[in-house]
């Protein structure tokens, strides 16, 4: 009986012991890290560097997240909301993720067509977008757009293909609606070209009550097609992700927001990332990202901070996409597991090391990864321990994901640093993310 009874305790030590480690979510992993083989006590220290931050108004609030040979040994929510309210970060907030759009969503559409043998890396742009066709433009291959080599501006005014061209600022109309204030100047929108409410004409929407024509579209694509093509060097632009994206969708015939959640998202139970997250989240979900936009009048949340992706409608190649940072990090650990997560392949391992370890020939960039940059410190995103295996990507808003295959970490930083004024960069200047990540390379070593 005795003996019955100690198999009974062993087996349920083991069976909790499982699911501690399956669901867990709480702080720092402290068993001294034993199964991480990471110092916890050194991690600890990344409360300090966070709390100093938002001290020093870099960010509000954040989300912290790092895995170790898939196990989350940090796992913290700090701060607010906003400096104004009590709203506390929690671990289903969403934030928006800005450039580390083009890593967790569009890239992983160009990895998985290329999987499937749909797409060459050698093939033309201009071979799915016929708008390229007999342009300067008509020669840029998916390996240029990854690369950011492809002679592309780094962003384009699309907004201005729907302000009036003359200046009204001495008969503006009535409707605040449709004033903007652009530096110095005020501008009035094409009351042709904008509405308050949606309908089959008026389909694109850039924030509450401000839809665009159907049309902006195709226009928005023509001023791709029509501007300044530079040499074929290095120069990160976010209108080389803006084409994947049209490319995803061409050869897929589907949306990019439904094909990610196809073949990835959904099959692996995220239930926090999305693009447009107010169709499928509360606004209380969502952490504010401006508190006035000068482009529609007003604060931003829930919708995406960046102009270009939301004169495209909010679902782009390069900005757009909302999450939580454990479902950001869930997305990173299959490519570091080489395509696989819980027993289900989602890309091949010949796909997976073919995009994270091609770096180009300047050896600024991998394929759409952005990767260390030791030799020029002024514009490396990394810490100095990070080897140069590390890929991943930053973005605007104050986030980033780093993926290191050889240490097997998955390190996520989450944050609205743009609140309430994006023209200040504090959470850059103070080097946050990098020291944070640094904390995370002294408990490995146990320094």
């Amino acid at each position: 009986m005795r003996q019955t009874a100690l198999a009974f305790v062993i087996l349920f030590s083991i069976v909790f012991n499982l699911e501690a480690r399956n669901h867990f979510s709480g702080t720092t992993h402290h068993p001294e890290s034993e199964e991480g083989r990471m110092d916890a006590s050194i991690l600890d220290r990344i409360d300090s560097v966070v709390n100093n931050g938002i001290h020093e108004r870099a960010f509000p609030g954040c989300q912290v997240y790092i895995l170790k040979n898939g196990i989350p040994v940090y796992d913290k929510c700090f701060g607010t909301y906003t400096y104004e309210t009590t709203q506390k970060v929690n671990p289903n907030t969403m934030y928006d993720l800005a450039s580390l759009t083009k890593t967790t969503g569009t890239l992983l559409a160009i990895m998985k067509l290329y999987d499937e043998g749909k797409l060459k890396l050698t093939d033309k742009a201009s071979d799915y977008l016929d708008f390229l066709r007999g342009t300067d433009k008509e020669n840029i291959t998916i390996t240029e757009l990854l690369f950011h080599e492809s002679g592309l501006p780094g962003t384009l005014p699309f907004h201005r293909l729907v302000i009036e061209k003359k200046d009204n600022s001495s008969a503006l109309s009535s409707d605040p609606m449709h004033i903007i204030q652009l530096h110095s100047k005020r501008y009035k929108y094409n009351e042709n070209l904008v509405s308050k409410i949606p309908s089959d004409e008026y389909p694109i929407q850039v924030c509450d009550s401000f839809y665009l024509h159907k049309r902006i579209h195709k226009a928005a694509m023509e001023m791709i097609a029509h501007t300044h093509l530079g040499m074929k060097t290095y120069l990160y632009s976010c209108v080389n992700f803006i084409l994947l994206k049209e490319i995803v969708e061409k050869i897929s015939c589907m949306p990019l927001d439904v094909f990610l959640n196809l073949y990835y998202y959904n099959p692996m139970k995220l239930n926090h990332i999305a693009f447009l997250p107010l169709r499928s989240h509360k606004l209380d979900d969502i952490a504010p990202t401006l508190k006035k936009d000068y482009l529609r009048n007003g604060r931003i949340q829930g919708y995406v901070h960046d102009p270009a992706a939301a004169f495209l409608g909010g679902i782009s190649g390069n900005a757009g996409l909302f999450a939580s940072a454990k479902d950001v990090a869930t997305v990173y650990q299959m490519l570091l597991n080489k395509g696989e997560l819980d027993g289900k392949r989602y890309l091949s391992q010949e796909t997976c090391n073919l995009f994270t370890v091609t770096t180009s020939a300047s050896g600024r960039r991998g394929l759409g990864f952005d990767k260390p940059d030791p030799a020029h410190p002024k514009w490396n995103s990394c810490c100095v321990s990070a080897p140069q295996a590390v890929y991943g990507h930053t973005g605007y808003t104050g986030t980033c994901c780093w993926v290191d295959p050889v240490n097997n970490l998955v390190y996520v930083f989450l944050s609205n640093r743009t609140y309430p004024n994006d023209a200040v960069n504090k959470l850059a200047r103070m080097s946050i993310r990098p020291k944070i990540q640094e904390l995370m390379y002294q408990s490995m070593l146990g320094k």
